[in-house]
């Protein structure tokens, strides 16, 4: 594919000094870049179970074993407790 961009002051000074310090072609240059977007769009689509379970919160949390079962009467007294209601 040929590709033909208008690149702003800005860029065309990001894009020369990259060019510079890598001593790449432009080519060369777009094609890492386009390298680098595409695994951080990849990074992002990951599965969210993945995520949460490498990131550690998937399981960090500690509470009664039946709380999923008893959760509004376990709310209910620690409120109760919390506020001072009878």
């Amino acid at each position: 594919m040929r590709i033909n961009a208008r690149l702003d002051e800005e860029s065309a000074r990001k894009l020369a000094c990259i060019k510079q310090q890598t001593n790449q072609a432009v080519t060369d240059v777009i094609k890492s870049a386009i390298d680098l977007y595409y695994q951080k769009l990849q990074h992002q689509q990951q599965n969210p179970h993945k995520l949460l379970t490498e990131t550690g919160f998937i399981g960090c949390g500690e509470a009664e074993p039946s709380l999923s079962v008893n959760y509004k009467s376990i709310l209910r007294d620690n409120l109760k407790t919390k506020y001072g209601y009878s």
